[in-house]
């Protein structure tokens, strides 16, 4: 594993800066791949839980700095995980802005990886013995985390979501019996090419454009995604490609298999934006509606991204958030090592 301290930012107010004791490292993967994470603790050093957030597609750590300070200021470490194919983690093409996937299921292993490795060694503090794992899963990491809980049911004690990528949104009007095979064909087909027509690279205008405002509805936070591309270009994303679309696909049509979530345990928290544009809520719901301790929080204002939403709106899932804390016995839940 590497680590390193050193880092410039953009012009960005304090609160989206790295928080002070803020840590990155890197580890290589099953594959030799390297990954990058970064991690902060609170002053006191016995936090009352590990707050273990999944970033959305396209996403990179330093996006989510505002949100480190918020669980800070709960007594709450926070750790990010960079995905295969974005933020500083390996890119999958020589184009290292298509965002391409070898299987959403090499993810949930370098999650597993990451919380056995790494995180869980950590959660754990001789005064008080082990801490509790939280997850915070946003869209695509959100799909990713609701993989990890059916296989790993054990491992943490509750889990949030923002805008769960459940259901492809452009896909809701498609029935499964045409989109699976079609979305298979394009990848045999096309692959490793963006998908739609045209130049897909990175560019301001991705986000800037005004029928692309479909992110937020702040006016200072919906900029802090371009502030830290056109700061730090290595963290560039461009659009998907035809394999990303397919294993995006195939992987929400497992989380809403019959009976698949139904056994999932772990007390869960779903935020859906009411003005999302790029997941479907009705296929979320029609899949958290079968897990016994899932409770679905509407904000009908929001846009997709709810953690980066104004103040009204995203104070409305912290609320939730401290509740599925408080509610789940979170300080109860530390035992004796």
């Amino acid at each position: 594993m590497k680590t390193s301290n050193a880092t410039t930012h953009p012009d960005l107010e304090d609160r989206f800066l790295e928080p002070p004791g803020w840590r990155w490292h890197t580890f290589k993967n099953a594959q030799g791949r390297n990954i990058r994470f970064g991690t902060v603790a609170p002053e006191s050093g016995i936090p009352d839980a590990v707050v273990i957030g999944l970033q959305g597609m396209g996403e990179f750590t330093e996006k989510y700095f505002e949100v480190a300070h918020n669980l800070l200021d709960r007594n709450l470490s926070f750790w990010m995980i960079d995905w295969q194919g974005q933020g500083k983690s390996h890119r999958h093409l020589k184009d290292p802005h298509k965002r391409h996937s070898g299987g959403f299921d090499l993810d949930v292993a370098d999650l597993h990886y990451f919380i056995m490795e790494y995180i869980k060694h950590s959660a754990v503090h001789p005064d008080v013995g082990r801490i509790p794992l939280v997850m915070l899963g946003h869209s695509m990491g959100a799909n990713i985390g609701l993989h990890y809980l059916h296989q790993h049911p054990d491992t943490f004690a509750c889990a949030a979501f923002t805008a769960p990528l459940i259901g492809i949104r452009a896909f809701k009007n498609l029935p499964d019996w045409l989109t699976a095979p079609l979305t298979s064909l394009l990848r045999e087909a096309l692959d490793q090419a963006y998908v739609g027509f045209g130049e897909k690279q990175w560019r301001p205008e991705m986000r800037d454009a005004p029928r692309n405002d479909i992110h937020s509805s702040d006016p200072v936070r919906k900029q802090v995604h371009n502030s830290w591309c056109l700061h730090t270009p290595d963290l560039q994303v461009g659009n998907v490609t035809y394999g990303w679309v397919r294993e995006a696909y195939q992987s929400c049509l497992k989380l809403r298999k019959k009976g698949f979530m139904a056994g999932v345990q772990t007390p869960c928290l779903f935020a859906l934006a009411g003005k999302d544009r790029l997941v479907d809520n009705k296929a979320a719901k029609q899949v958290i509606e079968t897990m016994p301790h899932a409770r679905i929080l509407e904000i009908a204002d929001a846009k997709h991204e709810i953690l980066m939403e104004n103040d009204t709106l995203r104070s409305l899932f912290f609320t939730a958030f401290d509740e599925l804390l408080r509610v789940n016995n979170i300080k109860e839940k530390l035992k004796p090592f």
